[in-house]
């Protein structure tokens, strides 16, 4: 399911356009697939969860091993050219490969190639590819919670990250 956000404001235009381009045709190589937009860092007496905002102030954790899962997470420092913002945003993907490709060998280097292609097709600039939950870590944060995520990047798990470098503004569309 691809979770669009209603009436996006800002980053959040970016991820559902992004979100809008990549969808159906990850589905179409992928199969079942939950494409999520910004998660939030959230942090409670066990330290810091990402998950996704439901709605009526409920939040949902995504860091889970079961579904095959793309999420965003926007970057801590943004910079701003006469109300122009640019931002770092990663696209997160969690999947089981052996869902995902029918191969007799590890097919991450496949899911790595499907998903640039499909970034490549919006309007962001890639800068850069990173693996495993380690990775994952760092861009979250240094005290991170894994919570019900139980698995690393081993077979026939794989997390991966493709940082993208987006630019947006921050106003409201009223149409």
């Amino acid at each position: 399911m691809n979770h669009l956000k209603t009436n996006p404001v800002g980053i959040d235009v970016v991820i559902n356009r992004i979100q809008s381009k990549i969808y159906n045709n990850l589905v179409s190589k992928w199969g079942s697939l939950d494409v999520y937009g910004r998660c939030y860092k959230k942090e409670d007496r066990k330290g810091l969860e990402l998950e996704v905002y439901t709605g009526v102030n409920e939040y949902a954790p995504v860091l889970y091993s079961e579904g095959n899962k793309v999420f965003f997470i926007q970057g801590d420092k943004p910079s701003n050219n006469n109300g122009t913002i640019t931002n770092d945003l990663w696209v997160v993907a969690i999947l089981n490969i052996e869902e995902i490709r029918e191969l007799t060998h590890r097919g991450d280097e496949e899911a790595h190639a499907d998903l640039i292609q499909e970034l490549t097709n919006t309007d962001s600039e890639i800068n850069g590819l990173e693996y495993g939950m380690n990775n994952l870590k760092r861009v979250v944060e240094d005290s991170f919670s894994f919570g019900n995520f139980k698995f690393s990047d081993i077979h026939p798990y794989h997390v991966f990250m493709v940082k993208l470098s987006v630019e947006y503004n921050l106003y409201k569309n009223n149409c």
